[in-house]
């Protein structure tokens, strides 16, 4: 990087790129605004140098990230992102990683990447930019794409049951999840934040309208498809926990229950899965911080890698390394 953040701090035009090529109106500008909020932000508050930031993307409008930034990046193939950055992750533990991904690339080819990152706890974190349609090319239904959605590969409408990555990450035993929207770029950048800042890894599924493919009745354009989500689709986990105690738990677990939804909480994983699935009988996906836990160790600290001697710098040399190689050999006898 040309940039010494140690000399001084980065503003917006330091880590902006040149730019993609997303319809007017698309949500993922506003990811994108957030992010280089944060990013401002871990620079030049948490003092990480900018050089220690590295962003991947796979294929799909998402993946086109890397290109409306100015920073460490890999653009990689389709679904296969999560594996580059657990590789970065391992390789040099002091990285910041962030991976952008979209709703078909991530929880479609990229699916079992996905599972098993949240299963070994790989230190990153996943933006997912769902918007249920593969808007790359031309709006077919994504795997998250809700029951009765019509597009060009569902003419009819959606019939089989949608992916919910909340769901998944939270059993698969993920340490932060959360669901943010693009449309409110103050909650996503601190949605955002506190990801970042959590050992462990970190899913941000984010509603992010496609407005040229994604078309509900009544509902077509930039500002039509976000007031449908807004008025029809989300809810956010504060208000479902006040609105559907009664239904989700007995009069003996809301007596034990914290007055506001804490995803701190020892039960928070369960408290969140009930809600969710009370949530989807209204026809609603919930939205805010879900779940933090960090009490299981990283795929890093489970293998003994750290910050101090990372991977990335170890001499691998055949020379150096001539007695232990020797060893593992005789072993092998």
């Amino acid at each position: 990087m040309a940039i010494d953040t140690v000399a001084r701090p980065i503003s917006a035009a330091d880590i902006t790129g040149p730019g993609a090529w997303w319809c007017n109106g698309c949500g993922d500008f506003g990811v994108t605004a957030a992010f280089k909020d944060v990013l401002l932000s871990v620079v030049n508050e948490l003092g990480v140098p900018l050089e220690r930031v590295f962003i991947v993307s796979g294929i799909g409008c998402s993946s086109k990230e890397p290109e409306m930034l100015r920073v460490n990046a890999y653009h990689g193939q389709h679904g296969r992102s999560i594996p580059v950055a657990m590789g970065l992750a391992l390789a040099n533990p002091s990285l910041v990683v962030v991976d952008f991904g979209g709703d078909g690339d991530t929880y479609g080819i990229g699916m079992e990447h996905f599972v098993h990152a949240c299963i070994k706890n790989v230190n990153m974190t996943l933006v997912v930019m769902n918007n249920q349609v593969y808007g790359l090319t031309k709006g077919q239904a994504s795997p998250t794409g809700h029951l009765g959605l019509k597009t060009s590969s569902t003419p009819y409408g959606k019939t089989i049951r949608p992916v919910n990555p909340l769901k998944l990450a939270i059993a698969a035993g993920a340490a932060f999840v959360a669901r943010g929207v693009s449309w409110r770029k103050k909650e996503l950048a601190e949605i955002m934040r506190m990801a970042i800042t959590t050992r462990g890894f970190s899913l941000i599924d984010v509603f992010s309208p496609c407005v040229t493919y994604h078309r509900e009745p009544g509902y077509r354009g930039s500002g039509a498809i976000v007031d449908w989500y807004r008025l029809n689709y989300v809810v956010d986990i504060k208000e479902a926990w006040r609105r559907m105690q009664e239904q989700v738990f007995s009069e003996e677990e809301r007596s034990r229950l914290p007055a506001d939804y804490d995803p701190t909480h020892h039960e928070a994983a369960l408290m969140a899965l009930r809600l969710i699935e009370e949530a989807a009988k209204m026809g609603r996906e919930v939205t805010g911080v879900l779940l933090i836990n960090e009490s299981a160790p990283t795929m890093a600290e489970a293998l003994g890698i750290s910050a101090d001697r990372p991977p990335a710098l170890a001499d691998i040399a055949i020379e150096s390394n001539l007695a232990i190689y020797r060893e593992w050999l005789a072993e092998l006898r």
